[in-house]
């Protein structure tokens, strides 16, 4: 989630497709020549768009969000797990990683955007908000500040607590065999689980509509708020409560390395890399190519009625 502004270096004036052209001297009318030309809009990209020439430094365009991002992410992902390895299960993992995601965009929203997940840099990267070299350095701070974030929870856990919770390891669920009885007979289940293919599925749809979400409500030129904060928060709240029984509820890759690393789970791991991932790419190509307002689409013919004497 960024708050990312885009600034035209140049806004093309609205002109009719016709000029009345008047003159001093009543003579006959020049004819108007009128020719379509496709432009370019030069788009300059900034963290935060209303700089003044004292923040104009280093420190202020690239440390401050990089120590935003890093620090963030280990508040986020500590708290949610925090949330994850209470005795309250996948409501208490919602609420915890939603409204601590909520509270942190509000308050740093403006100087990083606080994506605090690779797949949302992925997603704002590919909508086109963001340069290549600082979308890197976000995903190497957002995996330093998970990683620091399992360490600190392993640290501050007791250890039956962590060991129960697996340190928050994001996993896919599997079902014990079980007998029940349906109309007065009895039917055998026997194990099952979530298999990989479901697991990428299921977290690259709830990514897609968080990077969306964050997209449209954080950065469209059209449609963009000041609840922002809010709507992400409950929106990645609302994924995590409807996901959380079958994949653990991820949607980020940094949340799930860290406990990874430091509980030793690392079965089908790739799942919540490659789901996320392919998640937010296709959200952010659809905001590129769809949703986005026509300043911000790809693709979109602009034109202007040049007027020829």
């Amino acid at each position: 989630m960024s708050s990312t502004e885009v600034q035209l270096s140049e806004r093309l004036p609205m002109l009719n497709s016709t000029e009345e052209v008047i003159h001093s001297n009543p003579v006959a009318p020049t004819p108007i020549v009128t020719e379509t030309t496709i432009t370019t809009t030069t788009v300059k990209k900034n963290v935060d768009g209303n700089i003044i020439p004292e923040d104009n430094n280093k420190f202020i365009q690239v440390i401050r969000p990089l120590l935003v991002e890093l620090i963030g992410t280990a508040l986020f992902v500590l708290i949610g797990l925090w949330g994850a390895c209470s005795s309250g299960g996948v409501i208490a993992a919602a609420l915890s990683f939603g409204l601590a995601l909520m509270v942190l965009a509000a308050s740093f929203g403006h100087i990083s955007g606080v994506h605090f997940n690779p797949s949302v840099t992925i997603g704002v990267l590919i909508a086109g908000e963001m340069q290549p070299v600082m979308a890197i350095l976000y995903v190497v701070m957002q995996l330093l500040g998970g990683i620091a974030a399992a360490g600190l929870l392993r640290l501050l856990l007791a250890t039956y607590t962590y060991a129960g919770c697996k340190g928050g390891a994001t996993l896919l669920t599997t079902y014990a065999a079980v007998n029940r009885t349906v109309d007065n007979r009895v039917v055998y289940y026997t194990a099952d689980y979530v298999t990989f293919w479901q697991g990428i599925l299921i977290e690259a749809i709830v990514t897609f509509v968080l990077v969306t979400v964050i997209l449209m409500v954080a950065l469209d030129t059209k449609s963009k708020t000041g609840l922002a904060p809010v709507l992400i928060g409950f929106t990645l709240a609302v994924n995590i409560l409807a996901i959380g029984a079958y994949t653990s509820g991820s949607l980020n890759p940094a949340r799930s390395l860290g406990p990874a690393i430091f509980s030793n789970e690392w079965e089908y791991h790739y799942v919540y890399w490659i789901g996320p991932l392919v998640g937010a790419i296709v959200a952010g190509f659809l905001y590129r190519t769809v949703w986005a307002h026509h300043d911000r689409r790809m693709f979109v013919k602009r034109t202007t009625t040049v007027a020829k004497h």
